[in-house]
């Protein structure tokens, strides 16, 4: 069992199974997972509507050094008058932070990875698939044609990238900026969520 401040941070392609590997991994090792979770949460804080905070969760609005700006404390514009895609980014930003620190959790997604940098010690980690192996799944899963999942892929990786790129400055899904980069298609999700419960073992025991 691991210890009950890891925080566990995953991004995913669209289709990797991302998701499901969050969820059995927080089971497997008593963590909190936060997924959706975070919606419900980000529109109590910031008072939105929760479909509003839902569809405003991967768009984007100003420009990236506007929003730095403000929070860097060196704008006079309130938030009040931010986009609400802006709104809607610092409130669960906020939130991201409180949870990590209230606890052992798993959170997906909303770069969550960027967000808690300098906040907690986090393992930061990339859940990926080959091609084929994404589109089967997404066919599967979402009970499309080979052709309306392929368009589904692209249009959700393209705005996940843009998403991710406009808060953080960062290209999305580059190895480069998490701890662990595994693919599932090698492994499968059980496998993967075994290398991670070992890899979380691991990690704690280099911090004692």
């Amino acid at each position: 069992m691991t210890e009950p401040k890891t925080v566990v941070t995953i991004s995913r392609m669209y289709g990797s199974g991302g998701r499901e590997v969050g969820k059995q991994l927080a089971g497997a090792l008593g963590l909190t997972y936060y997924d959706k979770e975070l919606i419900a949460r980000a529109a109590q804080e910031s008072g939105l509507d929760e479909e509003l905070v839902e569809k405003a969760g991967e768009s984007t609005a100003s420009p990236l050094s506007y929003l730095f700006s403000y929070a860097s404390g060196t704008s006079s514009v309130s938030e009040d008058t931010l986009p609400l895609s802006d709104r809607v980014y610092i409130a669960q930003s906020r939130i991201i932070k409180q949870i990590a620190r209230e606890g052992g959790c798993v959170i997906v997604g909303r770069c969550s990875d960027y967000v808690l940098e300098g906040e907690v010690r986090a393992i930061n980690v990339l859940i990926r698939a080959d091609w084929d192996a994404r589109v089967s799944r997404v066919m599967t899963r979402n009970q499309l044609d080979q052709a309306a999942a392929v368009e589904r892929i692209k249009k959700t990786d393209k705005r996940r990238a843009s998403y991710y790129q406009h808060y953080t400055g960062r290209k999305w899904a580059d190895a480069n900026n998490y701890d662990i980069a595994i693919s599932t298609t090698t492994i499968g999700i059980g496998g993967t969520v075994e290398l991670l419960k070992r890899y979380v073992e691991l990690f704690n025991s280099a911090a004692d």
